[in-house]
């Protein structure tokens, strides 16, 4: 006999289960099921473990997001060092019938930082623009510059780089300017060694760190831009542009005293308007002038704040005014001598 009294079963109809409670033939038994006896056929009953195991249904796979059945690199856990920026250089050789030289010159820019710059790049041939480009380089990639011909580099070929960090650091200078120029003697051992060490590519380093943002006084330069500044406005940067007599006006907008001006930095400007105002300035106390008028205009205030620092300094000076004036607004400020 397949079952004992005691047994728990399942009926197979109804799935409900209940207990063996008494032994009727070889074909039947008695079952109690919720409080209710019957016979049943042994073909109509089971023991439900078996029942629940097979009936058991199996976990639903978590759901994929496409692209997910592709295995993943795990993370090493090492950290990328970082090197800088660099340009790097591919010759590409050609036969000339006789021996392999170089045809083309292919250039790449090389972020070995964890950091995203933009960047303005410009190939100048004989100081004129021959390719311009503006685009992003991300940490640890590279991206193509452009080909040169060999015959180019007859063309005083330079390469001007400005780059500028993304992300908000204000630790981090604004902007990074790099020069690079070829230089042919240069050039050409580092060509030869290429080929005798049979390596694809050169390199050239544009910044191993990039520079941090530099202190500014309160007109807004740091110490490197007022080392040059005072180096610029020095007595042997001044043109002997003397007249006879001095003026009793003296107008430092940029476009009065330069054509070239709109080729000049912000600095350079500001170098020649102090300069001119230092001349007028020397003048009008050598020929002892009651009065001096200096125009500077309003902009940003530092061609003013500078002017007043000279003035400051300058014993020969009673006193002077920068208040609104009928003809100059507040664009000019009034000198008045001992």
């Amino acid at each position: 006999m397949k079952y004992t009294v005691g047994d728990r079963i399942l009926m197979l109809h109804s799935k409900e289960e209940g207990t063996v409670v008494d032994i009727i033939n070889d074909k039947m038994v008695m079952v109690e099921v919720g409080g209710t006896s019957f016979p049943v056929y042994l073909d109509q009953i089971d023991f439900p473990y078996f029942h629940r195991f097979t009936q058991k249904k199996a976990p639903l796979p978590p759901k994929r997001t496409p692209g997910e059945e592709i295995r993943r690199e795990k993370p090493s856990g090492v950290q990328k060092p970082e090197k800088g920026m660099f340009l790097t250089m591919l010759p590409v050789f050609g036969s000339d019938g006789y021996d392999d030289v170089v045809t083309t010159l292919k250039f790449h820019l090389l972020n070995e930082t964890s950091r995203v710059y933009a960047f303005h790049f410009e190939i100048w041939l004989n100081n004129s623009l021959f390719l311009e480009i503006k685009q992003d380089i991300h940490p640890f990639q590279h991206t193509y510059l452009a080909d040169l011909n060999f015959d180019q580099l007859n063309d005083n070929p330079r390469f001007e780089f400005t780059f500028t960090p993304k992300g908000g650091d204000l630790t981090l200078a604004a902007s990074y300017q790099k020069t690079w120029k070829v230089k042919a003697k240069q050039l050409f051992q580092q060509l030869a060694e290429l080929q005798r060490q049979q390596q694809a590519t050169i390199n050239y380093t544009l910044f191993e760190k990039y520079p941090l943002r530099a202190e500014t006084d309160a007109f807004g330069f740091s110490p490197a831009e007022k080392k040059k500044l005072s180096t610029l406005t020095s007595v042997q940067a001044i043109k002997d542009t003397t007249p006879v007599t001095a003026r009793l006006e003296v107008d430092l907008h940029i476009e009065k005293l330069t054509d070239d001006w709109k080729g000049l930095s912000n600095l350079e400007m500001l170098a020649i308007q102090l300069n001119e105002f230092q001349h007028h300035l020397d003048l009008a106390i050598s020929q002892r002038q009651h009065k001096l008028i200096v125009i500077h205009g309003i902009g940003t205030g530092k061609l003013r704040d500078e002017v007043h620092e000279i003035l400051k300094s300058t014993p020969e000076v009673k006193f002077f005014v920068n208040q609104y004036h009928p003809f100059y607004g507040y664009g000019a400020t009034e000198i008045y001598f001992k």
